[in-house]
């Protein structure tokens, strides 16, 4: 049997909740602060770091951009 390609999201980043976790940690945030960091409810935060909700591209990208910013 034939196995098919998986489903391609590119609206999902390769991020996953631990990969998250540890962005927060090395900020030191709070699981709240984390998620006002990038502009996100504390509960989708919560979803993505529990793995019960994939870290959308568009996080990840935030991310990414609160890193640039910080570093400027």
């Amino acid at each position: 049997m034939t196995k098919l390609a998986p489903k391609v999201r590119p609206d999902i980043s390769d991020w996953t909740a631990a990969d998250l976790k540890k962005w927060r940690e090395d900020h030191a945030f709070s699981q709240a602060e984390a998620a006002s960091a990038i502009g996100i409810g504390r509960q989708t935060w919560l979803k993505m770091e529990n793995g019960k909700k994939s870290v959308d591209l568009v996080f990840y990208l935030a991310c990414r951009g609160y890193d640039a910013e910080k570093n400027k």
